[in-house]
């Protein structure tokens, strides 16, 4: 069964019917003109599909013979698109990548300070639990938690 292509019609690409009209006319006086001259061309306006396109030979480039086998053209495409968008981006300067990282150190400095007195936290508070005469210190550690996170709650649950 044949391949066939179907035209979408988009009023905003497609030219209106008074333009196409007279760019027929024109082109009809320019042949009337140039048969009357004894000319038999009519030079166009746009250049040659073939010239548009590109010269297509049977070289190893892009568009050449690699480029009709569809899994490196697709290849092919993929880094093309690459190459175009790394031209648009916008590369910082020295100095705001320093100050970038310089941001980025920083912070993850501070998360794992953080981090290790927490689990510094956590591991004497479990420690406590599991002594015999300290399971008071672990019960009330853990009130005083709850108070505090349900009291913060209470406090800020307008702005949450």
């Amino acid at each position: 069964m044949a391949r066939t292509r179907t035209r979408i019609e988009d009023p905003k690409t497609q030219p209106n019917a008074a333009a196409v009209a007279e760019r027929r006319a024109r082109t009809q006086l320019a042949a009337d003109e140039a048969a009357s001259n004894g000319q038999s061309a009519v030079r166009k306006e746009r250049a040659a599909p073939a010239a548009r396109r590109g010269r297509r030979g049977l070289s190893l480039g892009i568009g050449g013979l690699l480029d009709r086998i569809p899994v490196v053209r697709n290849v092919a495409g993929y880094f093309r698109g690459v190459i175009s968008e790394m031209q648009k981006v916008t590369w910082p300067s020295r100095e705001e990548t320093s100050r970038l990282t310089s941001v980025v150190l920083a912070v993850t400095i501070a998360f794992s300070i953080g981090l290790g007195l927490l689990d510094t936290f956590y591991s004497w508070w479990f420690r406590q639990a599991f002594h015999a005469n300290t399971e008071w210190v672990f019960l009330a550690v853990g009130a005083a938690v709850a108070v505090l996170v349900s009291g913060g709650y209470f406090a800020l649950r307008h702005r949450i």
